[in-house]
Parts: C-alpha cells; sequence; structure tokens
C-alpha cells in the first residue's frame, strides 16, 4: 500500500461513523519491546465504529510466515463478517513469540502483552475486559503462551495445531527432519533445558495456572498432522487442562497442518469466541 493511500485509509478510520464493509488496514505500530517499529495487519468488521467499544483478537501466523498470511491465505474476512471484533495481525517473525534467552531485542511475550494491546485500544477502540489471542502451529504456542502467562490480558485463547513439543521437544524436531527449526529454537529459548524451558513449557504452565484466572482455552488439530507427535501431545494437554480445571474445548477433526485445515477451524472458533466473551 502507497504512503498515500495508507494515509487516506486512516484518515477514514478517524472520521466519525460505521463502515459498511470489511476493512483490512496494513500498518505499523512503535514496539518498545522490540525497540523498532513493528509491521500489522487490522481486519475491521462490517460497520466498524469509532464511537464504540469493540472487543479484539490477537491473531499469530505460523514459523516462516508475516502479518498478511491470515489475510492472504484464508476468508478470514467472510468468517468475522459484522462481528463486534477488531482482529489484529502482527509480524512476529519466527520468534516463537517469547523474550528471547539470547537478544534482549526481542521481546515478543511483553510485545504482544504490551505493544500490540496498547496499539489495539487507542486506535481502534479495543474493550480491554474482551480481548483474546489466537494464533496457528508457532503461533498457536505463543497464543498459550501469551494466554497462560497473562491471565489478567487475555480471556479467551484460540490454538490451532498448536506446536506443544516446543521447547522440550527440539531435539525430536530434528529426528523428523525438522532441523531447520533448530536455530529459530535456540535463539528464542536456548539450546539446552534451562529455566526458560520451564517458564515456556505450555504443560507446566498449565499444571502452575490458577484455574479461576485462566482465560478459556479453545484447542483443535488434525488427525492427519504431519508434526508426528503432536496429536498426543494435544490429547495430553487437553487431559491436563480438565484434570487442572480450567475452561477449554478440544477438538480433533481431519485435516493436515495446512492452511486448509486452518482457514477450515477458524471460523467455529470465532463463533465460539463471541459466546464466551458475550459480544
Amino acid at each position: 500500500m502507497t504512503r498515500l493511500k495508507k494515509t487516506v485509509l486512516l484518515a477514514l478510520l478517524c472520521a466519525v461513523g460505521p463502515l459498511n464493509a470489511q476493512t483490512v488496514v496494513i500498518d505499523s505500530l512503535i514496539a518498545p519491546s522490540l525497540g523498532r517499529m513493528q509491521h500489522v495487519t487490522v481486519l475491521l468488521p462490517r460497520g466498524f465504529d469509532t464511537t464504540r467499544t469493540y472487543a479484539g483478537l490477537i491473531l499469530l501466523h505460523g514459523f516462516g510466515g508475516d502479518h498478511r498470511n491470515w489475510t492472504a491465505l484464508t476468508h478470514l474476512a467472510d468468517d468475522l463478517g459484522s462481528r463486534p471484533l477488531v482482529i489484529l495481525m502482527p509480524d512476529g517473525d519466527n520468534s516463537w513469540y517469547v523474550n528471547s534467552v539470547t537478544d534482549p531485542a526481542n521481546r515478543y511475550e511483553d510485545d504482544l502483552a504490551s505493544d500490540v494491546v496498547t496499539y489495539g485500544t487507542r486506535r481502534y477502540h479495543l474493550d480491554t475486559t474482551r480481548l483474546a489471542i489466537g494464533g496457528l502451529s508457532m503461533g498457536g504456542y505463543g497464543a498459550l503462551v501469551a494466554g497462560l502467562r497473562h491471565p489478567d490480558r487475555f480471556r479467551f485463547v484460540i490454538a490451532l495445531s498448536s506446536s506443544l513439543d516446543v521447547p522440550r521437544g527440539i531435539p525430536d524436531l530434528e529426528q523428523e527432519g525438522r532441523a531447520g527449526l533448530r536455530p529459530s529454537l535456540v535463539a528464542a529459548l536456548g539450546a539446552d533445558s534451562s529455566a526458560a524451558w520451564k517458564s515456556y513449557d505450555i504443560l507446566r504452565l498449565v499444571a502452575h495456572a490458577d484455574p479461576a484466572r485462566t482465560p478459556y482455552v479453545y484447542l483443535a488439530t488434525g488427525i492427519s498432522d504431519e508434526f508426528a507427535k503432536r496429536l498426543s501431545l494435544h490429547r495430553a494437554l487437553a487431559d491436563s487442562l480438565r484434570a487442572h480445571q480450567i475452561s477449554y474445548e478440544y477438538h480433533e477433526t481431519p485435516g493436515r497442518h495446512n492452511w486448509e485445515y486452518w482457514d477450515r477451524e477458524i471460523g467455529p472458533a470465532l463463533e465460539r469466541l463471541q459466546d464466551v466473551l458475550g459480544f
């Protein structure tokens, strides 16, 4: 998008009154947690009105993706429709959405919980009592981390085909022929088992969570996912959520680790999000 078109679009958003169609905004925000600007795509519902507040969903991409994936590769705009929900899709690079143990400039967990939320509430009138976070694969892992570690910030988590084998399963990924993931994982979480591994282990986070404060967790994974151990890990996570009395639902549905699957599953997740948050 050219600077002129972006300026005109943002000017329209600043005007009082509703927009009659879904609007995709390609924008950037100042991210103090990263010490730089960050790209973000924003999807606004039909009838977006600057005189009211909205529920918000931070929706994360997977490994090798970027902020444009969800709007380019799915029917997300159709699924959103006129639901009073603003969807923010920030660039997470290959960060695994954690505060890097090797580079203090890459504090992506803080970025999600603070920078992106602040940007959304100021520019798009998000209601901070109705915030959700979600994602696919690496982004599903990041959404679970953010939701479990910041339960006072988020009320709902959408986790599709999540990378539940991170961080303790890094060696197993190499055995599955996924060695290309290792450099980013080591940069984010360190090469060996450490305090960082423990603090970002999803099952450990669930075991130490306060069920009264923990957000609702929506899990879905394809029964033919190419990552061999993830189906069993999703079942283990569902069992752990139930054992610790955390509100959740779990869906095993036909599909693989691809955009066809995520395109199909994001719609039902948004329906459930709307039911739980009541908007």
